[in-house]
């Protein structure tokens, strides 16, 4: 069990997973100086350097280290044998750490895990390796100490790194350059002198069938070396470039299609279809249905959808905005969305704002179809919609007030008689067709031309059995449900 977390806010837990009040301050320093090197010794004065940089150190430091140890040792969880946590010798002090106790060693030894998984062709076990380090990451090393510790939150930068390259590969070999690019998209812009990982997204844009993309990747990481080092490509990314230009493009992974099935025998509306289709290839490319329910919302995004979907290649996303009958928070729309186009789970930002940031930035470059139905207010949808490119939004609702900047709206109000009794002679089939004018007309105008009523009512059984409920009065439209 991990009790030491570094990567991100110094934390410690207990055996049981909670977390220890260790305090702040100097204990804090002492401490963070002892997991630098865990199992080493450390001598007392490079304690009290690390504990007093800001500040010359008292007479007293020497007394004072020895109190904040006594604290640490009180608070600490005991080691697996049941020796001291801390212990001490002349001149200097160690904290030891049992493997798997401190969550950088884990990220490094699952780094070497998964580079040696690479090299012998396991793809998927590097990948799963990988993801489990990268997701140990809660912010940067030590975060918040405001400590000088040397190389160490270097160091544990360049592993990271070093992990999302692995994460990359990995991608690659499993058939999935999608990922591969969006992987390799956070490392160039994290660490934009690191030659081999552009050379990596250089290749990934190639595979996934993109040579634009790709060469223009080779030119903006060329711009970046001349600029910041002085360099020319080396000969990882020169050789990048030349099988761009050389080799044949792999097939490419299919794009997720997650429509919902197109409504059965759809019936009219068509200007509102017209005015969404209008709407989904203008600007801003998004548009808001609203009315009441039963008024067709849904049904019509979904149809409207289907037309469209010859016009975004890249994917089509179907999102219920009131899953189990409660709005769903957009966080979590956002992280099954970026999943959803090859983000990794350890990519995807623990912040809303920046989930929404990287998901906007996902969109620019592609085309993409968007339907968000059964939304509660303007403030669920607003971070999950596309600011530029091609990528396209319906939005369903049934508030009056949904209202989005800029998006079209379409009100839906009842069907027009004849099309509510097209809709329900469509339903009922045989019987539909059969049925008199005056029986079908007063049925749809009971259900005051809302479809999903129209539709209830031409599949509802009635007595005798086999019969529609229409059909028991045919001679008495005035009297039937």
């Amino acid at each position: 069990m991990v009790l030491f977390q570094v990567l991100g806010p110094l934390e410690v837990r207990d055996r049981d997973g909670l977390a220890c009040r260790i305090g702040s301050g100097k204990p804090v320093a002492v401490l963070a100086a002892l997991l630098v090197q865990p199992n080493a010794w450390v001598a007392v004065d490079r304690l009290i350097e690390a504990t007093w940089q800001e500040q010359a150190a008292p007479a007293s430091a020497e007394a004072n280290l020895k109190t904040y140890l006594w604290r640490l040792r009180r608070l600490l969880p005991r080691h697996d044998d049941g020796g001291a946590r801390i212990e001490s010798r002349p001149g200097a002090y160690r904290l030891r750490v049992a493997p798997g106790e401190l969550d950088a060693q884990c990220a490094a030894e699952a780094a070497d895990a998964a580079r040696h998984a690479l090299a012998e062709g396991a793809a998927a076990t590097a990948f799963e390796l990988a993801t489990e380090a990268l997701g140990r990451w809660c912010g940067r090393p030590y975060e918040g100490l405001g400590l000088d510790l040397g190389d160490t939150v270097a160091g544990l930068d360049d592993l990271r790194r070093e992990l999302w390259a692995c994460l990359a590969d990995a991608q690659l070999a499993l058939g999935r350059p999608a990922d591969a690019v969006t992987t390799l998209r956070s490392l160039t812009s994290d660490d934009p002198l690191r030659e081999d990982a552009w050379a990596r997204l250089v290749r990934a844009w190639h595979v996934l069938g993109r040579p634009a993309q790709a060469l223009s990747a080779y030119h903006e990481a060329r711009r970046v070396l001349a600029t910041e080092l002085g360099v020319r490509p080396g000969p990882e990314l020169a050789g990048a470039l030349r099988a761009m230009h050389s080799g044949a493009r792999p097939a490419e992974r299919p794009p997720r299609r997650e429509l919902p099935r197109d409504t059965p025998l759809f019936t009219g509306r068509r200007r509102e279809l017209e005015v969404l289709a209008d709407a989904c290839t203008g600007n801003p490319r998004v548009a808001v249905v609203t009315g009441p329910a039963g008024a067709g919302k849904t049904a019509l995004a979904v149809h409207a959808a289907h037309r469209l979907a010859a016009r975004f290649p890249d994917g089509q996303f179907y999102v219920d905005l009131r899953a189990g009958g409660s709005p769903v928070p957009p966080a979590t729309v956002l992280a099954r969305l970026l999943h959803g186009i090859g983000i990794p789970p350890a990519l995807v930002p623990s912040d809303v704002d920046e989930r929404a940031a990287l998901w906007r930035s996902e969109l620019a470059f592609r085309r993409v179809l968007l339907v968000f139905d059964d939304a509660a207010d303007p403030a669920q949808v607003e971070p999950l919609l596309p600011a530029t490119g091609s990528s396209a939004a319906l939005i369903t609702g049934r508030a009056g007030n949904l209202h989005v900047d800029g998006a079209v709206r379409v009100r839906l109000g009842p069907l027009s008689p004849a099309e509510a009794a097209a809709l329900f002679r469509a339903v009922a089939g045989e019987l539909g067709a059969a049925a008199d004018e005056p029986v079908v007309a007063a049925t749809v105008r009971r259900c005051h031309g809302l479809p999903g009523a129209v539709r209830e009512a031409a599949a509802t059984p009635g007595t005798p059995p086999n019969r529609p409920l229409w059909t028991v009065r045919p001679r008495e439209p005035e009297r039937v449900a």
